[in-house]
């Protein structure tokens, strides 16, 4: 009984944990993307899941190179807020890409 417990209480840990790394990855979102991309649904189903690890890859090389000529893009990137969140917000948009279906952080209240 005590295993099934400690389990339990291991599997509810790390879905409020997911949770919150996939909450942390929209608030990165909404702050850095969403003027220029739209909803977080909208701009995570932009690319498919391998197209936004390769853009994230390398400290988001790809990323600002695609961004280059924008000069708001640019003050972006170059933020002290992108550089210590630009992990989180590649996870947020690969694990909800274009073929991963729903993504997960939206809700009613939360994805604008």
């Amino acid at each position: 009984m005590k295993k099934w417990f400690r389990l339990t209480l291991c599997c509810m840990a790390a879905a409020i944990g997911l949770h919150a790394y996939s909450a942390k990855g929209m608030v990165a979102y909404k702050k850095l993307c969403k003027q220029c991309h739209g909803s977080g649904f909208k701009g995570a189903a932009m690319c498919e899941s391998e197209e936004w690890e390769e853009y994230f890859a390398k400290g988001a090389k790809k990323l600002k190179v695609l961004h280059a000529r924008d000069s708001e893009a640019k003050k972006v990137f170059e933020s002290g807020y992108f550089k210590r969140h630009f992990k989180t917000l590649g996870n947020f948009l690969r694990n909800n890409g274009r073929d991963m279906g729903v993504v997960k952080s939206c809700d009613g209240m939360n994805c604008g």
